[in-house]
């Protein structure tokens, strides 16, 4: 397309967003009835000559000031408010952060192997491909124009359902929400994000959520020319809110030209919940849930419980129990008889509300998983991905039960297929390194550790808190022989996520890899003194090999397994 082209779309792009077509429209219907009704009663009304010309002259002067008013304000719940700019975000250089040097000395298991070089923001093919490509997109967390500037969970809940919900197109590429959300409260040029993500075009928008009424305003932009694709806004009730993410999902789909087959029309379109309490709480429940630590589960089941007490039929909010609790009771974390039994009831709910809903597949998986029933969680996890082959967590937990149950060969490729569905994850890069120590493929270890650490330290650059990229960098950087820093980023995790078990589990695997056998042990005991720890991931972790010929290792195991003869089994 010229470019004289592209500005007459980006021109008639603003007029529809800014509801000028829509307001012209709807005067010159008024107008035209006016002089209708004018010329009808001017002569039996006795009115002069004259009175037809002068409301044809005003309708006339009207116009223009109409369109001007229209182009420059909204009419809102809350009153008139001038109508958000939709050009690109103002020029501003972008750097990503540099992966950190990694040093020539690597642990002994990737000992004497080339270290492979540093990488991008994303792996060179993917970037290219990608940038090549129309149909690849980043969804920006959307920027929190509440009054009180107290709804970044909300917002960021949004965008993160839009993520996931356009993520079962196999036709299109979403970039992760961790590399969008390195965007996060930064002034970024649209066409040097796309440049970063290497992705063809990138949405962004705004929430102002006050009391029950919420306006969204969402704009797709192509990252080639900075001209917009696709803009709405949407002043809704609360309750409406998983309806306009749904309309978004498919209005960008629509604009990017892109064929959806039946399947991934069924997962865009399915049904959510019009109880503006609930989806509240459930997003609450969601971002507790995206923290990744067990300390964060508790609270996450109390928001998704709290949901449904709203509105029983929020196949979503059971989904997000029995996922919860799933995650939970991976490291037997506090897990009772009534959790499980509420787990699986939950999952049950789900699918008979939802039956064709991939992430309660998942979860009933995991829970299968976790009591040894590994034939019928193998069966789960195959229909969620029969049901959704982009999904993610799909891949990345099947490819976690399986190293659970020792088919290392088997857990490769479903690791290898979620790292391929988003690049940019460090958590499936670091689970894949130990299954491929297991297998004993020693070259494509080290190239995967190296690929984890990069993936870390971006991270952990975007987000110097976050307690799983602490814990995993950890062992990441023991793995490679990279002593200070595997202490350094054991004090960071130690003081992020005090009473996580997860960090003294991981602490306690990078001290091993390390050779401190000691601290190694005190920090495992600390970190199972209470019967908490997934015995069977524990007898398999390639991390804890220095430490099984210790006589306090097999004390410590054989207290687990001791607990685990009386833990739940069915």
């Amino acid at each position: 397309m010229s470019d004289d082209g592209s500005k007459l779309g980006h021109w008639f792009a603003e007029l529809r967003r800014r509801k000028v077509v829509r307001v012209a429209a709807v005067y010159l219907v008024v107008a035209w009835l006016l002089v209708q009704v004018a010329g009808t009663i001017s002569e039996p009304m006795g009115l002069p000559h004259w009175t037809l010309k002068l409301v044809i002259t005003l309708a006339a002067l009207g116009f223009p000031l109409a369109c001007a008013l229209a182009w420059a304000f909204d009419v809102t719940p809350t009153g008139i408010e001038r109508t958000p700019a939709a050009v690109p975000l103002p020029e501003a250089t972008f750097a990503p952060p540099d992966p950190a040097a990694l040093p020539a000395a690597t642990a002994p298991a990737v000992q004497g192997l080339p270290a492979a070089s540093a990488a991008p923001a994303l792996p060179a093919a993917e970037t290219a491909a990608a940038a090549e490509a129309p149909d690849s997109i980043a969804i920006l967390p959307f920027v929190d124009m509440s009054p009180g500037r107290d709804q970044e969970y909300f917002c960021d809940g949004i965008a993160e359902e839009i993520i996931n919900a356009l993520c079962c197109i196999r036709d299109l590429r979403i970039a992760s929400r961790t590399s969008s959300f390195q965007f996060k409260g930064r002034a970024a040029d649209v066409r040097e994000i796309g440049r970063t993500l290497g992705v063809g075009a990138v949405l962004e928008g705004s929430v102002r959520k006050a009391g029950d009424r919420v306006r969204i305003t969402a704009q797709l932009v192509s990252s080639a020319d900075g001209y917009h694709l696709w803009s709405e806004s949407y002043d809704r009730e609360l309750c409406d809110v998983f309806a306009i993410q749904t309309e978004i999902a498919q209005k960008m789909v629509q604009a990017l030209r892109v064929s959806l087959s039946k399947q991934e029309r069924e997962l865009i379109q399915r049904r959510g919940t019009s109880n503006g309490e609930a989806y509240d709480l459930y997003l609450r429940g969601q971002a507790h849930l995206r923290d990744g630590t067990d300390t964060a589960m508790g609270p996450a089941i109390e928001f998704f419980r709290e949901a449904i007490r709203r509105d029983e039929r929020f196949a979503q909010a059971h989904a997000g129990i029995a996922h919860a609790q799933s995650l939970k009771g991976l490291w037997r974390v506090g897990m009772t008889q009534a959790d499980f039994d509420e787990a699986f009831a939950a999952s049950q709910r789900a699918l008979e509300l939802e039956p064709r809903m991939p992430e309660a597949y998942v979860a009933r998986a995991m829970l299968l998983s976790l009591q040894g029933r590994a034939r019928e969680a193998d069966q789960d996890f195959e229909e969620a991905i029969r049901l959704n082959p982009a999904s993610f967590e799909a891949h990345y937990s099947y490819a976690r039960h399986c190293f659970q149950v020792g088919d290392f060969a088997r857990a490769v490729p479903l690791y290898e297929a979620a790292i391929k569905l988003r690049p940019d994850d460090y958590q499936a890069l670091c689970l894949l390194e130990g299954a491929l120590l297991k297998l004993g493929r020693l070259e494509e270890h080290a190239d995967v550790a190296v690929r984890a650490m990069q993936a870390l330290e971006r991270q952990l650059a975007i987000d110097p808190d976050d307690g799983r990229a602490l814990q995993l960098g950890t062992v990441q950087a023991a793995r490679l022989g990279m002593r200070d820093k595997t202490r350094e980023l054991a004090q960071r995790a130690l003081k992020a996520r005090p009473d996580a078990f997860s960090t003294y589990y991981n602490v306690a695997c990078a001290y091993s890899v390390l050779g401190d056998i000691d601290d190694a042990l005190e920090m495992l005991d600390h970190a199972v003194q209470q019967g908490r720890g997934n015995l069977e991931w524990i007898e398999k972790d390639p991390d804890f090999d220095p430490l099984r010929p210790d006589p306090r290792f097999q004390a410590i195991v054989s207290r687990l397994r001791t607990l685990s003869a009386g833990a739940i089994t069915s």
